[in-house]
């Protein structure tokens, strides 16, 4: 069974987009701690707990986001530092809300361009040192996790055969997770699906803890219809209990998003809360 979540982005605070959550029919909501209302020292502790029991009262699961800007593939060696400190800090944060789960992105590494308009990576110029800056920061979070939240990778813009023969190794640890975003899965500029990530996603299901979808037309585009493209995830993982946020703003595209995914994807049966 498969519960449906929103990511809150601009809603005032937590504690309204728990009861949003509950007013429109979702289950899971994603706090985005990039947004300044939604920063850990907007809280206090007393706060935080209070929260808790609100969630808790209201039936409704939460997850965290980690801020975008942050990156496991820092090269500065201060950031890194600064970053391991945030992963320690999110993970208290997560532990007092009473969420269970977090998305950290793999983050970017610079891009350039050429005179023809190529992109020039640096982790494809510089491989060996980027991998190496990812499988640290993996390293770190193996040895900070614990069995109460899911520390999930997104499988990014950037999910290349390296970082995933990276990540590869360290799943089997059981502190490490997937969250899954299915729009992540087809490339931007053909709309075709990526077949080694497709592998990857097939090979690793049972890693999964967190769906993420949104249209396909573009980045977190407006589901204006049910692609068969999306059923075949679904169909690999419909025997398991997941999560699944749509990502689509505002939340009133998320609300009608909503509707039209439990209207198209059942297999003759409700699968989804």
């Amino acid at each position: 069974m498969f519960d449906l979540g929103y990511r809150a982005v601009y809603q005032k605070n937590i504690e309204t987009a728990i009861r949003e959550a509950e007013n429109n029919g979702f289950k899971v909501i994603e706090i985005h701690v990039s947004s300044p209302q939604f920063l850990i020292s907007s809280y206090s502790i007393e706060q935080l707990k209070s929260i808790k029991k609100l969630a808790e009262k209201k039936q409704i699961a939460i997850q965290i986001h980690a801020p975008l800007e942050m990156s496991l593939i820092f090269v500065n060696e201060n950031l890194r530092k600064a970053v391991k400190k945030q992963i320690k800090e999110l993970l208290n944060f997560c532990k007092i809300i009473g969420a269970n789960s977090i998305t950290l992105h793999i983050g970017k590494a610079d891009t350039y361009h050429d005179v023809l308009g190529s992109k020039l990576k640096n982790e494809d110029i510089y491989p060996k040192l980027y991998n190496q800056l990812f499988e640290d920061s993996l390293k770190y979070i193996v040895s900070i996790a614990n069995n109460e939240i899911n520390v999930c990778i997104e499988n990014t813009d950037n999910f290349n055969s390296n970082y995933q023969k990276i990540l590869q190794k360290y799943l089997s640890a059981g502190k490490i997770f997937l969250t899954w975003d299915i729009r992540k899965n087809f490339s931007y500029e053909t709309g075709k699906l990526i077949e080694d990530q497709w592998k990857f996603f097939q090979k690793n299901k049972d890693y999964i803890r967190n769906i993420h979808i949104s249209g396909l037309s573009s980045s977190h585009g407006e589901i204006k219809e049910w692609n068969s493209e999306f059923s075949r995830f679904f169909d690999v993982l419909k025997n398991k209990n997941l999560s699944v946020i749509i990502e689509v703003l505002p939340f009133e595209a998320a609300i009608k998003a909503k509707e039209i995914i439990k209207k198209h994807i059942n297999y003759g049966k409700d699968i989804f809360n």
